[in-house]
């Protein structure tokens, strides 16, 4: 993980290097070990290079990887909505390994705890009906 020893003024042109990647998997392993070193700044570029990647796996390895950092971002509902759809392409237990990662963005977005109750009530049913 070299991209950790780059100086802050690389971060940049670092993240136009990753857009440039063809190979879905190396894109999405290279935004992956940028995530923890973005600025805020630059979290927009990163997140066009994020959908950028059409494989549906690994843009949900990506975004599970950038998730800690996205609860400070201001994002829609419908951002929100595309992102969980993307994530439901991982098995269901990364899903809900998740789910403490996702849940001030759920409150957030939603009425509050209610709203995570709701999610969970919705998970456990999904788990009963589909074991």
């Amino acid at each position: 993980a070299m991209v950790q020893h780059l100086p802050e003024e690389l971060w940049p042109e670092a993240l136009s290097i990753t857009q440039e990647i063809k190979d879905e998997e190396s894109r999405s392993n290279a935004l992956s070990a940028m995530a923890g070193h973005l600025s805020e700044e630059l979290w927009p570029e990163a997140i066009t290079v994020l959908h950028s990647i059409q494989e549906k796996y690994y843009k949900a390895q990506a975004l599970k990887n950038c998730l800690i950092y996205f609860n400070t971002l201001t994002s829609t509902f419908t951002d929100w909505a595309k992102s969980i759809d993307t994530l439901a392409y991982q098995n269901r237990s990364e899903l809900i390994e998740l789910l403490p990662i996702l849940k001030p963005i759920i409150m957030r977005l939603g009425d509050g705890e209610e709203t995570f109750s709701d999610v969970l009530q919705s998970v456990r049913e999904v788990c009963r009906q589909w074991p």
